[in-house]
């Protein structure tokens, strides 16, 4: 007997189905990985805003409170997404979500023994694939599931996913703790059982609590999604009123209920802190130190109008089109749903494009935020509509995805989007390349240039002013730090272990030397720590008229008897000096506040300062980079807060060398009352 069935014909739909799914089997596989990539080599606590609700975490599991003032005072940690409350900082983002994310630290703080200070990469990491990557992986499989289902070409189901994968700018959010990424998941996870019901007809009441709790859930991390709480209670009420009633509305109230509680026992009222904008919960005084947001800087600036703001949000720098090209195929969409008979989920194509009009609207009417969502690769607020964009395409691609210039043109927006999206590799927290170039091009608004040194002349050296001669006594002022001392002729390996310097002076009335300017002797003191060793001083006499007046280093710099110093030992006094090895103008900064031994309970306002220069020292083939920051400020001798310096090998980029020398004893010096209030 033959047996025939290995001859029978083969089903071309069910190879075709077998081969589209295992593509979107290695699209969310590769996506997946990819993610997992970003996440284990990404940097922990990226920006102020992650680091705001790590804060959060790190002070709910290891000290019981919302209270972040200990965390934020760490180093690397402090944020400017806090508030006072109460004489006590707190993060500004709403608690529900970093109390959650709390709960994961607990468990693996347990189970592995690490924390989140000793080891902050890992634990960091370990998180974020808890919390980022896994919820990342469901969706993906949730929208090859929804395209399977609804989608009626191979081509759109797969360049949709694909989009969902690579061409959407929530990629680099996934290495970093955000609300956007987890709120557009929760989308997703309501989006699939609400179109099994509205178009499906399906009833079961797993699909009405399934969308009511992740639509709440997504309320909870984006506040304007409250609209979508209620657009798909009334999609789902129309369909069936008693299930809505009694499953949908229950399962919506778990988050809600939740959030509202977690804000009452935090701020004491049932919004979050960020409703307070603008308010003193923001604008404040701590330790001398005035909040960022007293004189927000960059994009928080505020100086747009509303139609500039408009047009940067659409198609400018931070431009929902202009950054991920794709979504055109959206608005497509979106324009012609008329032109789209045979789609079933025409109803929500109504819903995306209102929901985006009304999210979009609600933004440009709060012009005290017209900052883009701060320093981040895009229009962050919006993200979370991106899986309601999503399904817009697929009629598009049901009416015209068989056509060859078609399938061109979409894949032309998608290899866009897929580049504009994987140019901030894992770091969310930067600005948008497109607003990277046109700042280049000076076609948007400069950076806001910092003032001129308020001690008023050009700097040569890296302390401003010396004593005043007509006051008798010594003027002294000694700084503290690791590594080695300005005055090793600025080394390439930094030693470690305590070193202090002392710059001092002893001023009174000094006689001219005939043909000379009055000049003031500088002493340089440092002692070593590590072997306790101490050097003997070395000195430069400066002309003080000369140094007053700005002029440069050569000019101000003499011998003992006020004439002009011979090369070698002007070389060797403008090393001493410049803390550089050439010497070098500093440029001002702007005013930045520092707390240092010398005033523990009040930072000193201080102007940033930094001067660089490329020299090649001995024994290398190539120059490096030495550059010098400080810490001006007028209320100490000598008119220096902190000196750093760092040494950087230019074609690597390593830092070869950093020194930080903080001032921790100066006289003559007055006490906290009596100093100048700023």
């Amino acid at each position: 007997m033959t047996d025939h069935s290995t001859n029978l014909p083969s089903d071309p739909v069910t190879e075709a189905r077998a081969v589209r799914r295992f593509a979107m089997l290695l699209i969310i596989v590769v996506a997946s990985a990819m993610s997992f990539t970003q996440i284990v080599q990404s940097t922990p606590l990226q920006s102020a805003n992650d680091r705001s609700r790590w804060e959060t975490v790190w002070s709910l599991v290891e000290r019981g409170t919302f209270q972040i003032d200990e965390i934020d005072a760490a180093p690397g940690w402090g944020t400017i997404d806090k508030v006072r409350h109460e004489d006590h900082f707190y993060s500004s983002k709403p608690p529900l979500q970093s109390t959650l994310v709390a709960g994961v630290y607990w468990c693996v703080k347990r189970l592995t023994g690490w924390n989140l200070t000793d080891n902050t990469a890992e634990v960091s990491r370990l998180i974020l694939l808890i919390v980022n990557l896994l919820p990342q992986v469901l969706s993906l499989i949730v929208i090859a599931m929804l395209v399977e289902r609804y989608a009626r070409r191979d081509f759109g189901k797969l360049f949709v996913l694909v989009v969902a994968s690579w061409a959407t700018l929530l990629g680099p959010f996934t290495s970093s703790l955000n609300n956007h990424s987890p709120a557009a998941i929760c989308v997703v996870l309501a989006l699939y059982p609400l179109l099994r019901v509205i178009t499906d007809g399906e009833r079961q009441n797993r699909f009405f609590a399934l969308t009511g709790f992740f639509a709440a859930a997504t309320f909870t991390l984006e506040l304007p999604a409250a609209l979508l709480v209620v657009v798909f209670g009334a999609l789902l009420l129309k369909v069936d009123p008693k299930r809505t009633l009694t499953v949908f509305v229950p399962a919506a109230l778990i988050p809600i209920i939740a959030f509202v509680a977690l804000n009452c026992v935090v701020t004491g009222t049932l919004s979050p802190f960020y409703s307070s904008y603008g308010s003193d919960k923001y604008i404040y005084e701590h330790e001398g130190i005035p909040s960022y947001w007293s004189h927000p800087q960059g994009l928080d600036r505020n100086l747009d109008s509303p139609l500039m703001y408009f047009v940067h949000c659409t198609i400018g720098h931070h431009g929902l089109l202009s950054l991920t090209p794709v979504w055109l195929l959206t608005l497509v969409g979106w324009l012609g749903w008329r032109r789209w008979p045979e789609c079933r989920q025409r109803t929500l194509l109504l819903v995306g494009a209102g929901l985006t009009a009304a999210v979009l609207g609600f933004y440009l009417t709060r012009f005290q935020n017209y900052n883009y969502g701060g320093n981040s690769i895009a229009l962050r607020w919006m993200l979370w509509l991106s899986p309601l964009w999503l399904i817009a395409m697929i009629p598009v691609f049901d009416a015209w995805g068989s056509r060859r210039g078609f399938q061109i043109f979409s894949s032309c927006l998608l290899v866009m989007s897929v580049v504009s999206a994987s140019l901030p590799g894992s770091n969310p927290w930067q600005s948008t390349w497109l607003l990277s170039l046109m700042e280049r091009w000076k076609w948007v608004n400069e950076p806001e240039p910092p003032p001129p040194f308020e001690f008023g002349h050009p700097l040569w050296s890296w302390f401003p002013k010396l004593g005043d001669p007509q006051v008798e006594g010594e003027h002294r002022v000694k700084f503290t730090g690791t590594g080695s001392s300005l005055l090793d002729n600025v080394p390439l390996t930094a030693q470690v272990g305590e070193r202090q310097m002392t710059l001092r002076t002893v001023c009174g009335p000094i006689p001219k030397i005939k043909g000379s300017g009055q000049t003031q002797l500088v002493a340089f003191l440092w002692r070593d720590h590590v072997s306790n060793f101490e050097s003997e001083a070395s000195a430069v006499s400066l002309d003080v008229e000369a140094f007053n007046a700005g002029k440069k280093s050569s000019e101000y710099l003499r011998d003992g008897i006020g004439g002009p110093l011979k090369r070698d030992e002007l070389l060797a006094a403008q090393r001493l000096v410049t803390g550089l090895p050439q010497s070098v103008e500093y440029r001002p900064g702007h005013i930045r506040y520092l707390k240092t031994p010398l005033r523990p309970d009040k930072a000193f306002r201080c102007q940033r300062a930094a001067a660089q220069v490329l020299f090649q020292p001995q024994h290398f083939d190539h120059p490096l980079r030495y550059r010098c920051d400080l810490w001006l400020c007028d209320e100490i001798p000598f008119g220096v807060a902190q000196i750093e310096i760092t040494i950087t090998d230019p074609p690597t980029g390593q830092t070869l060398t950093f020194q930080r020398l903080t001032a921790v004893e100066a006289s003559p010096f007055p006490s906290s009352d009596s100093s100048k209030a700023h």
